[in-house]
């Protein structure tokens, strides 16, 4: 159960990750309105969908490495770099990529109030495409090295 719910929150974290790296910059071009929404949207995607998804994922990595702990002993190099990168993807997304989109999507429902984008959302933005981008190069690598490790638990 717990290698499902595993597999089923990192594709879904990824998944719903991937989400960004199409609307973000689409966004830049849009009009206050479109821009506004896309956002807002995007605040609720992280929150509903990317970091219960992130939290899902880091937390059963780290209940079955406690397992193979306790049944193998010392678990392989390439398992304590899955779960090394998988524990940063984890952090990085819930404590840093959630709190950015949540304030871009409360700076862009300001800024529909305004009539104008707050210039302060631009730069969140760009800092959360780094966020993002970094967070889902961990996760790729946090896979890679899963993918290497031999399999111990049935």
């Amino acid at each position: 159960m717990l290698r499902f719910l595993h597999w089923a929150g990192f594709s879904i974290w990824l998944g719903a990750q991937l989400t960004f790296m199409v609307w973000g910059p689409q966004t830049k071009a849009a009009s206050l309105e479109a821009w506004a929404h896309t956002w807002k949207t995007l605040a609720k995607v992280q929150g509903f969908i990317v970091a219960p998804a992130a939290a899902v994922a880091t937390l059963t990595g780290i209940m079955m490495t406690m397992q193979i702990v306790s049944l193998h002993g010392e678990p392989s190099p390439s398992l304590w770099a899955m779960q090394g990168f998988g524990l940063l993807a984890g952090v990085l997304a819930i404590g840093v990529v959630t709190p950015l989109v949540n304030r871009v999507a409360a700076w862009a429902h300001a800024s529909l109030a305004a009539g104008q984008k707050d210039p302060r959302a631009e730069r969140a933005r760009v800092a959360l495409a780094w966020a993002g981008s970094i967070t889902g190069a961990l996760i790729l690598v946090g896979l890679w090295f899963g993918a290497q490790a031999p399999r111990i638990l049935p």
